[in-house]
């Protein structure tokens, strides 16, 4: 929903805004509060702390997330050259 409410703003159709392409790398690079899946699977094969992972896990995808929006401001500044 949130991308269609982006593609009313954009002017050109045929390609993404900006903020579109923003909206997709926040969203691609799975920011993360509680990782279920890896806990889950530690827990499955017999892990003795399958939280362990869990500062971690967060501080991985809050450095993707950064990453992502950075080189989002990055190639936005290019563009405009």
């Amino acid at each position: 929903m949130a991308m269609k409410e982006l593609a009313t703003l954009n002017d050109n159709k045929e390609r993404a805004s900006c903020d579109m392409c923003t909206f997709l790398i926040i969203n691609i690079s799975s920011l993360q509060l509680i990782p279920v899946n890896i806990i889950a699977y530690r827990s499955q094969y017999g892990s003795v702390r399958p939280t362990e992972i869990l500062g971690l896990a967060i501080v991985a995808t809050l450095f993707s997330t950064i990453v992502g929006v950075v080189f989002s401001i990055v190639a936005r500044k290019r563009g405009r050259r």
